[in-house]
């Protein structure tokens, strides 16, 4: 009977937890909602032959101990995020891109883009709509990353749009 009775705690607790799950517009209200951060609309963004629209960019730079503070916040953020929602990302420590997806219905899908670049301070989030086809584009870009910084890019060739850049 008590092993019965623990299950069924363990089964609610389960349940209960997938519940709280952090939205896309929940984490980027945090994250732009964070002091200093400017918001922007940016209207549409290409992914190849999809596009993300209804687009918003909130930024900040900054400099000194609020870089770790603003890591630290932007991390907890993210890790509040279900992980089933990533479609692409990178970190190294000291800067870090990730694009994550959910249904928003319709048809249509959030999408939350988040950067980090501890060396010189910069962070970003942006939030906006698109469709299945601009989910698989994104999970298709080329996502470049070494020591002399991080490119997630829709294609190979020359002079092609480029999602995320990020240098030093």
């Amino acid at each position: 009977m008590k092993k019965l009775f623990l299950t069924l705690i363990a089964i609610a607790a389960t349940s209960f937890a997938s519940l709280a799950d952090t939205s896309l517009e929940q984490a980027y209200k945090a994250i732009s909602s964070m002091k200093g951060m400017t918001e922007r609309s940016v209207g549409t963004a290409n992914v190849g032959d999809a596009e993300i629209g209804a687009m918003k960019t909130s930024a900040v730079s900054v400099s000194g101990d609020a870089v770790i503070d603003y890591r630290k916040s932007v991390i907890y953020e993210l890790e509040n995020l279900p992980i089933r929602n990533i479609v692409i990302g990178a970190n190294n420590q000291r800067e870090m891109a990730s694009v994550y997806a959910e249904p928003a219905g319709q048809g249509l899908y959030n999408v939350l883009i988040v950067t980090a670049n501890c060396l010189d301070g910069n962070f970003s989030a942006s939030l906006g709509k698109t469709d299945a086809a601009g989910v698989k584009a994104i999970r298709n870009c080329n996502l470049e990353m070494d020591s002399a910084g991080l490119v997630v890019s829709t294609s190979e060739a020359p002079g092609a749009p480029a999602l995320i850049t990020m240098t030093f």
